[in-house]
């Protein structure tokens, strides 16, 4: 698994994790997917979406940075309980949405039933 971020306009957004660079791109233009619904209701500081939903959105490996912040939250929710390990939630399924910067987040735990269905 690698990390990748979605960025929008210049902004990156998003942290998460996909096997490869075309299932990073599949599941952010997944058009029934959590992901573009959450960048739809997220607000940033300045009170706007964190998405428009037409502003296109780019999506690249993180920076070494970027996936030492998506370490960092995945393993604080391990130790707060959010992300189960004994109910065989995924780790991996964890996506970081940046609201302000690194040290303002909101966590989401992708569900593990499918990458279409809604939360």
């Amino acid at each position: 698994m690698n990390t990748y971020v979605a960025i929008i306009g210049g902004k990156a957004v998003l942290t998460f994790r996909a096997v490869d660079d075309d299932q990073a791109r599949a599941m952010i233009d997944d058009q029934k997917g959590s992901m573009r619904s959450d960048l739809r209701v997220l607000v940033g500081l300045d009170g706007k979406p964190l998405w428009d939903g037409k502003s296109p959105i780019q999506v690249r490996e993180a920076t070494a940075a970027q996936h030492a912040e998506w370490k960092r939250s995945r393993d604080q929710a391990i130790s707060d309980g959010e992300i189960d390990l004994d109910a065989r939630n995924n780790p991996d399924e964890w996506n970081v949405y940046l609201i302000s910067n690194p040290e303002t987040v909101r966590r989401h735990h992708r569900s593990s039933r499918s990458q279409s269905e809604p939360e």
